[in-house]
């Protein structure tokens, strides 16, 4: 008898251990968020430069998500993506360190949350392609102290995007001031150069000029210059024909400071050949070989290529349209970059007589190729594509997956390992002494290079109308984009440059 009593005594001791076990065990992690995103292309998992980015943030942030949850007309897939974000969003608070703060809002009818929400600028949707919920709000609005940013519609096809448009509004409300572009060109992009006897400047700005001035701040860079201003956030070199020793030098430096290069190179610009004046010979191909042959990429100025799967109907004037296969239109699934964000979103790119950049980058870079011919591509001579009659394929040099668009980032070299040029003849200090020039980089940077400069052009990206005496412009392709897309990443918090699309989040079954 006293043993039976021992043993459950015994027991009800042992019971009671492992409850008070569990329960320490429950009360240690109770805060503690537990999750592995087990996920082939790990959707749910933040990017390194992302988790990096918001431990550093200088100030508080909170992000606002404002979604109709109480809705009953909300179909499954909505509340399912809906719940997706609110997942993303608590680990992105979660890897913060207390820098993000996350809420989530109802806005339903008459309420202060609806109130605030249209204060944002959100105003409710009706999303028929998704089940036809009427006045949906599905908005996101970050606040850091007394600046704010919306997305005033988080649309579920843009998902893959989500990490880096929440990352890129986070950068909007923690940066000071607007970023700084610089523009150096051969080509009137900024107006056409002034006239001595006039005060002002002739001509307008490149639509694609006009664009920018409104997000960023856009300082000229003269091409004859020889120094690079060293606040610029980003230079953007458009058709940089005939740069000299110095200038190259001084971008090269800017390059190894930290400071990112856009560059629209191209083997054959015919928008010079609009913008002749008097006199004038036209300058028709540019390259900037000399300093990215150091980074292990070239592009031969004297060749283009010519691609029948991406070739363009042009009206030839007499009444026909013939598809040229050196004048490219760039589809989204065959010749850009889906993953790539900059990319991602765009169906339609024209590049009239583009180039191809070849070899591998030098260690230290990586490469990145954003647009591209089909396997059909072939590389001919410059001088054919002047003239439709002899445009052909036949007898070009094979150039599968021509690339046309390529983004190099990482630690770059110095294309004047012997130090500053000095003019021939000359015997002054040149512009930078032995003891402050760079021959590698102080910090990583990014370069992106694009085989066009006529992508740019007005002629080539939109269509003008005159409404009542003023020119509006209506683009006819994703050109415009392509650059406002780049210059948004390349100016931004560099989590943003790393940042690629995610998988598919609605993977059906297949069968085995």
């Amino acid at each position: 008898m006293k043993t039976t009593t021992s043993k459950w005594f015994t027991g009800i001791i042992g019971a009671l251990v492992v409850l008070g076990i569990l329960i320490a065990v429950n009360l240690l992690f109770s805060g503690v968020r537990l999750r592995k995103d087990l996920t082939e292309e790990k959707q749910y998992t933040l990017s390194e430069g992302t988790a990096t980015m918001l431990q550093e943030l200088q100030r508080p942030v909170t992000l606002k998500f404002y979604v109709s949850k109480s809705n009953p007309n909300l179909p499954m897939p909505l509340k399912n993506y809906v719940q997706r974000v609110i997942d993303f969003m608590r680990e992105l608070a979660d890897r913060s360190g207390g820098n993000v703060i996350f809420e989530t809002w109802d806005p339903q009818p008459d309420s202060d949350a609806e109130e605030w929400a249209q204060r944002y600028g959100l105003m409710p949707q009706a999303t028929g392609g998704i089940g036809a919920v009427p006045d949906l709000y599905l908005g996101l609005v970050a606040v850091a102290g007394t600046r704010e940013a919306a997305i005033p519609f988080l649309d579920p096809s843009a998902e893959p995007q989500l990490e880096y448009l929440v990352v890129r509004m986070i950068h909007e409300v923690t940066r000071s001031g607007s970023a700084k572009l610089g523009v150096l060109s051969t080509l009137p992009v900024l107006g056409a150069a002034a006239n001595p006897f006039m005060q002002q400047a002739s001509g307008e700005d490149w639509l694609f000029v006009s664009e920018l001035k409104k997000q960023y701040a856009v300082q000229p860079v003269m091409p004859e210059a020889e120094s690079i201003p060293e606040d610029l956030d980003a230079l953007i070199l458009v058709h940089p024909h005939g740069l000299s020793e110095r200038t190259l030098f001084a971008i090269d430096q800017f390059l190894l400071k930290g400071g990112r290069l856009i560059a629209y190179v191209d083997p054959m610009c015919i928008s010079t050949e609009k913008n002749l004046q008097a006199g004038e010979m036209p300058q028709p191909s540019s390259d900037i070989n000399r300093l990215s042959g150091a980074w292990g990429i070239t592009m031969d100025a004297q060749t283009i290529v010519a691609d029948v799967a991406a070739a363009t109907p042009i009206n030839l004037g007499d009444g026909r349209a013939e598809r040229l296969p050196a004048w490219l239109t760039l589809r989204g699934k065959d010749n850009l970059d889906r993953k790539e964000i900059v990319t991602a979103p765009l169906d339609n790119v024209m590049l009239p007589f583009a180039g191809a950049f070849v070899g591998e980058p030098v260690e230290g870079l990586t490469m990145t190729v954003l647009a591209q011919g089909s396997p059909d591509a072939v590389m001919i001579n410059a001088y054919q594509a002047r003239n439709p009659a002899m445009m052909s394929t036949r007898g070009g040099a094979p150039a599968p997956d021509a690339r046309l668009a390529v983004r190099l980032s990482g630690s770059f070299p110095t294309a004047f390992p012997d130090g500053p040029p000095v003019t021939e003849g000359e015997t002054n200090e040149p512009p930078a002494t032995v003891d402050n020039w760079l021959k590698v980089s102080e910090k990583e940077s990014s370069v992106v290079l694009i085989s066009d400069a006529d992508l740019l052009s007005n002629d080539f990206s939109a269509r003008g109308m005159n409404i009542f005496g003023q020119i509006l412009y209506q683009p006819f392709n994703d050109n415009l984009n392509f650059t406002l897309n780049l210059l948004e990443q390349m100016t931004g918090n560099p989590a943003l440059i790393g940042l690629r699309s995610r998988g598919r989040f609605d993977r059906p079954f297949e069968r085995v």
